[in-house]
């Protein structure tokens, strides 16, 4: 079983890899009390005011308490995230993207207090970039169909928050507003400006020290007067010389 567990493992993306362990190992030490429930509930006054910055990172690793449906979730919540990773092709990239979706989730959340924690509704935003990445590439290759009926499936769950559990508009957007957000600004901006947001900071370091170095260089102005070619100049005799030679021809 261990093997089998390790090979699993072995096989996932860097990042997802690390999110399972977190998330396993968070939902064990919660089942056998090691960790105090309630540290596990983020609120933005107790993170920010109170400074109790560990419940962000605990939060990120909550799935829930150990039952066969959250391994279930869980499971469905990795093959997704290894299927997402895979498709940037950068590490570092997908990561510093997981950065940035997560600092605008919490930034919502300083105006509403979430029902879920932050590593669900890190995966809500993850799954609806997902969708909009993938209904773009498929719609692009003739399929329009399914880039009409993608966006339906979250928006079921979404309706069922608002009529059945009283949810406000602003609780149920923080499960896709911010892949929303990411996902224009990467593309409008990106195509208008050449801009590329999902770069990470340190090659937007480079890129800009590099903009800076060509705009640091001194223009090397030459006030020489160009110097003409004797062969492109016409072989021009003096006036003076020109009479004399016809009237020495009269004589």
């Amino acid at each position: 079983m261990d093997v089998i567990a390790f090979n699993i493992l072995g096989d996932l993306p860097p990042i997802t890899r690390y999110w399972t362990l977190g998330c396993a190992t968070v939902m064990v030490l919660t089942s056998l009390n090691l960790i105090d429930s309630t540290k596990l509930i983020y609120n933005y006054d107790l993170v920010f005011h109170k400074k109790q910055y560990h419940r962000i990172l605990l939060s990120v690793f909550d799935y829930g308490n150990l039952t066969w449906s959250t391994i279930g979730n869980v499971l469905i919540t990795v093959n997704q995230l290894s299927y997402l990773e895979r498709s940037f092709n950068d590490r570092r990239r997908f990561a510093w993207f997981n950065i940035f979706l997560l600092a605008i989730i919490i930034f919502m959340t300083k105006f509403s207090q979430p029902f879920s924690s932050l590593g669900m509704l890190l995966h809500e935003n993850l799954v609806n970039f997902q969708f909009k990445k993938n209904s773009r590439l498929i719609n692009l290759n003739g399929n329009g169909m399914f880039d009409m009926i993608t966006p339906l499936f979250p928006l079921f769950s979404y309706a069922s928050m608002y009529a059945f559990q009283g949810r406000s508009f602003f609780q149920i957007s923080i499960n896709f507003l911010p892949a929303h957000i990411i996902f224009y600004f990467d593309d409008i901006v990106g195509k208008i400006y050449g801009v590329d947001l999902l770069k990470p900071p340190n090659e937007l370091w480079n890129d800009f020290q590099n903009w800076r170095g060509h705009s640091d260089t001194p223009e090397v102005i030459d006030n020489h007067p160009p110097t003409e070619d004797p062969l492109d100049t016409p072989n021009m005799i003096p006036v003076e010389e020109n009479v004399e030679e016809i009237n020495e021809m009269q004589l």
